[in-house]
């Protein structure tokens, strides 16, 4: 009885198969809509050992930091399409919204902790930005005899837009037996809305949602292309560039807030060494945050997305069941300031028909390393896509779950 269930289970899952096979190899959707969405976290100190324990606390072991400053990156994005696909062409329309924060301290400062303060007097830095930006735009596919060819025009709109702070600092002063550290720091925040109104006794911080119907009027909507082109300079070889979001016309933020904070550790009153509180003491009781200051005013600031350019190729092996993709590139106009960032990868697929696709990529974007694994399942009327990586600022760190990462795409159509 279980070999004839057994045998029944596996000539149904064969049919299925080859059902899924034949629906797939059929030409791709000529009509489709579906979303994509995805978030992911990385940091260069802190593992999920050091969360979730036995002890159930947050370890932090002060005696292996200090060789590479602390870096901690956000980001999230989602969008939702509908294409139309035609033999030689798609064209598609699109919106969506995705951001991005970070933060950064200093190695000085765990050096400090670590080593000691022989100066009596150091200072260290920290800082940290990020922006939240909406689109809607096209997608435009054709070929040019072997060349693909894409554009995608697209407007923008930033929500909110924090560029890296100009004034931030970490003092550290010591005594015999004493040790204090204060901060201070000053960001500039930018909105196409009100984000408060100054008073008499100090500004106060809201976000006037009712202003977005009128981003038309102050010019705060940006335009942007993205270009594409494909050639296969070989039978198992094609090599393609990606520039995304060539700035047209800048976004200008008119609404500014600038927040003012000061906070600091102080042991002058304890005996014990500020390491010492920080491992066993109240942080409550150490840690002094003052009630930051708003003021607001109105000017003119330009905003672009970054720039992104990408140079990649496409290996086809064995009658494109494997296919590695090695890609190269530079990002501009980031939050992270001025300073490009440098990216490069490596991605691997195996194609089985067009039923199934495995990818696993490794590589260096925008100042994190990720290593991802990826599933699409194909049936022509739904293509299902999950991602999940793991990814951290320091490359022996992002295999450590010291990040991760995870993303769902579904496209649904005939």
């Amino acid at each position: 009885m279980r070999k004839s269930i057994g045998l029944a289970l596996m000539i149904l899952g064969l049919w299925v198969l080859g059902l899924g096979r034949l629906w797939a190899e059929k030409p791709r959707r000529y009509i489709e809509a579906g979303f994509m969405i995805g978030a992911g976290f990385a940091n260069n100190y802190l593992g999920y050992g050091d969360f979730f324990n036995d002890d159930h606390v947050i370890r932090i072991d002060f005696n292996s930091m200090g060789s590479h400053d602390f870096n901690l990156v956000s980001d999230v994005a989602a969008q939702t399409f509908f294409n139309v696909n035609r033999e030689g062409f798609s064209i598609g329309v699109f919106t969506g919204i995705e951001g991005m924060f970070y933060g950064n301290i200093s190695k000085q400062l765990f050096q400090l902790l670590k080593e000691g303060n022989t100066s009596r007097y150091s200072k260290a830095e920290f800082a940290f930005g990020g922006s939240v930006f909406a689109d809607t735009g096209m997608n435009l596919e054709t070929r040019l005899g072997k060349l693909r060819l894409r554009i995608s025009p697209a407007v923008f709109l930033p929500l909110i837009y924090i560029p890296r702070p100009k004034e931030t600092a970490l003092t550290v002063k010591t005594g015999d037996d004493t040790m204090s550290i204060t901060g201070n720091v000053a960001v500039d925040i930018y909105s196409p809305v009100k984000l408060g109104t100054n008073t008499a006794d100090g500004g106060d911080f809201s976000i006037d949602t009712g202003g977005y119907s009128k981003v038309l009027d102050s010019g705060a909507l940006g335009f942007d292309l993205t270009l594409g082109a494909e050639y296969p300079l070989a039978p198992i070889l094609d090599a393609g560039i990606l520039v995304s979001h060539i700035p047209v016309a800048l976004s200008r933020l008119t609404y500014q807030a600038q927040m003012k904070a000061n906070f600091g550790f102080n042991d002058q009153d304890s005996d014990m060494s500020l390491l010492d509180q920080l491992k066993e003491g109240n942080v409550d009781d150490m840690l002094r945050i003052e009630d930051p200051e708003f003021t607001f005013s109105r000017g003119a600031y330009y905003v672009s997305r970054p720039l992104r350019l990408d140079l990649y190729g496409r290996i086809k092996l064995i009658r494109d069941l494997l296919v590695l993709r090695p890609h190269g590139g530079i990002s501009l106009f980031t939050p992270y300031g001025a300073a490009p960032c440098f990216n490069a990868g490596l991605e691997g697929q195996i194609h089985i028909w067009r039923l199934f696709q495995f990818s696993l990529s490794s590589g260096y974007e925008e100042l994190v390393w990720k290593h991802r694994l990826g599933l699409m399942l194909n049936v022509r009327v739904l293509q299902l896509d999950l991602g999940v990586s793991t990814q951290s600022q320091e490359f022996t760190r992002s295999f450590a779950l010291h990040g991760l990462g995870v993303s769902l795409g579904l496209h649904v159509g005939f």
